[in-house]
């Protein structure tokens, strides 16, 4: 998480640097649409990653975690 944060700084101040606005991009009607393309996108992936771990994955994963004795709150997480 907190590599990730310091990537979104990085990038900030490399774009500063290249002197773009993202204020700008973001209020401009085309950064919004795109911005809302990338939104769809994400929950598009987002939908079928759920899908994918709950037809797929879900069961032969509690089936391994269930042999595993794991924290209490491991175990809710998982639920």
């Amino acid at each position: 998480m907190v590599k990730l944060i310091i990537l979104i700084i990085v990038v900030i101040l490399i774009l500063s640097y290249l002197g773009i606005n993202i204020q700008k991009i973001a209020e401009s009607e085309t950064g919004q649409a795109n911005f809302g393309y990338l939104w769809n996108i994400i929950k598009v992936i987002w939908e079928y990653l759920t899908n994918f771990w709950n037809e797929y994955l879900k069961g032969p994963a509690m089936s391994i975690f269930g042999k595993i004795p794991l924290p209490p709150a491991v175990t809710e997480a998982l639920k």
